[in-house]
């Protein structure tokens, strides 16, 4: 082999492994959540699957209500960014992301 197809081959060995790892990366899941969000994500996978507004406004305004040492700053950015993908419309993405967070949390109890 020569110096060139050595470089390619270690450049294309190195490419693949980043998008392994990338594509692990993005996949990580949810894993472990707090039982207040756990609650939140059953309630947002409801209101999508009814595609309810209503509910999401109500959602919305028990989550700006509960108290910040209850819920970890983390779980509620997730929380509004699935309630964000509802109110573009995009339903059947939320609902996947709540129903995702839940799966996690019952792997995780499991």
């Amino acid at each position: 082999m020569s110096d060139n197809q050595v470089k390619s081959s270690g450049l294309f060995l190195l490419a693949a492994i980043l998008v392994v790892w990338g594509y692990l990366w993005m996949n990580q899941g949810y894993g472990e959540v707090s039982q207040q969000t756990y609650e939140f994500s059953k309630a947002i996978y409801g209101a999508c699957l009814a595609k309810s507004e209503q509910r999401l406004d109500k959602i919305q305004n028990l989550l700006d209500d509960s108290s910040g040492d209850q819920l970890p700053g983390h779980e509620r950015k997730w929380l509004e960014a699935i309630i964000s993908n509802a109110r573009a419309e995009n339903w059947k993405v939320a609902a996947k992301e709540a129903r995702s967070m839940m799966e996690d949390q019952a792997q995780s109890v499991n």
